[in-house]
């Protein structure tokens, strides 16, 4: 009784107001005031709208609309309408001058005035779609073995600065010259942003020079690409120094994956041996224990705060055995560690010394000395 009187006073207290509308200018004017006035529209359906009112300003056919239509429906079909922002956003900045996200739509406001325009923007958005679905989601692509996994690197840091400089590269150097500027953009990304947490204003601004000099066709190769991208590439130095002291909490998801990327990748330097990033068969181990009791190995609690989440305190370790070590003492661990079927691992089980801040230390610096040589561009060190 009480469900129906509650719906009965609901439906008692709804408007709705129909709308009725001659054309599609006339219907982009009604959504830009509702807009305007808090009934937030999607930003795929604000843009699709003002270009379908350009259109009619035109004088286009109803034929040509609906062919307007079916392609717009494709692209953001592909894209799914939450993406279309970001993908809109690395397009155009890819081909026109840079745009932040909260300026985009006013830029392309300014830029987009005429059918002309708008038949050139979608046709342009077709051609850089799938590079960007290749990079958003680099395993179902068509792409070769190699560049599905530089994207697949991108995508685990979460990293999409390169993105229209990379649509750009894709439409103008060669297949080999393209594999080399991808490979970059992930050594650039491990060095600047991975390791070295700097600023990415500055990074991105740079990226967008390059990326207008490629568009242009100023840059067409791989090379003056590279020596145009100095400025956003660490030296070696300042990535060691950096790598030395890099803190990484892997209880978060996206941490963790970086951890296992930078692990494997020294893994696959040490031994030659490479690994599934995805795989559940491994996972990072913890010397000291995330969970350590009191006073593990002789280390304070204080001390375990700073030291468990170093670099130097990781390595890797068969799933299954990592479970059954839990937080063992260091004695214990180092008998399985020498068994173990990463070479990286079995080398750290060959040090008989204790497991000391000293020794995390050592460990980490060691590694930074390896990580030079692992994420490196020979044209720039």
């Amino acid at each position: 009784m009480r469900l129906a009187q509650l719906v009965e006073n609901i439906s008692d207290r709804l408007f709705f107001t129909v709308i009725t509308v001659t054309d599609e200018l006339n219907a982009y004017k009604v959504l830009k005031t509702l807009n305007a006035r808090g009934v937030r529209l999607p930003a795929t359906d604000w843009l699709r709208n003002y270009l379908f009112a350009v259109l009619d300003r035109g004088g286009e056919t109803d034929h040509e609309l609906h062919n307007i239509e079916q392609r717009w429906e494709a692209i953001v079909g592909r894209l799914q309408s939450e993406n279309f922002p970001g993908f809109l956003r690395v397009h155009w900045n890819s081909r026109r001058s840079f745009a932040r996200q909260a300026d985009l739509f006013k830029t392309i406001r300014a830029k987009i005035s005429a059918a002309e325009a708008v038949f050139g923007l979608l046709r342009d958005m077709e051609e850089d779609l799938d590079t960007y679905l290749a990079l958003a989601s680099p395993e179902p692509s068509g792409w070769p073995q190699e560049d599905k996994q530089l994207a697949g690197v991108l995508k685990t840091f979460r990293i999409s600065q390169p993105f229209p400089l990379l649509l750009a590269a894709k439409r103008i150097f060669h297949a080999s010259d393209f594999t080399g500027l991808l490979r970059a953009t992930v050594v650039i990304s491990m060095r600047f942003n991975v390791i070295g947490s700097n600023s990415t204003g500055e990074q991105e601004k740079k990226y967008h020079e390059v990326t207008e000099r490629v568009a242009r066709k100023e840059l067409t190769e791989l090379g003056p690409s590279l020596q145009a991208l100095r400025s956003i590439y660490p030296d070696d130095r300042a990535f060691r120094t950096a790598f030395a002291d890099k803190t990484i909490r892997t209880t978060d998801s996206r941490n963790n994956r970086v951890v296992r990327f930078i692990l494997c990748a020294r893994e696959k330097h040490f031994s030659g041996q490479a690994h599934d990033l995805a795989g559940d068969a491994f996972n990072v181990e913890h010397v000291l224990p995330q969970n350590a009791p009191d006073g593990w190995g002789g280390i304070g609690n204080d001390d375990a705060e700073a030291l468990m989440y170093r670099l130097g305190n990781m390595t890797l370790l068969a799933g299954a055995v990592n479970r059954e070590l839990g937080t063992a003492a260091y004695g214990q661990k180092r008998a399985i560690y020498q068994k173990s079927a990463f070479a990286i691992t079995r080398k750290l089980g060959d040090d008989n010394a204790e497991w000391t801040p000293e020794r995390i230390a050592a460990q980490q610096n060691w590694m930074a000395t390896q990580a030079t040589a692992i994420w490196r561009i020979a044209q720039l060190s």
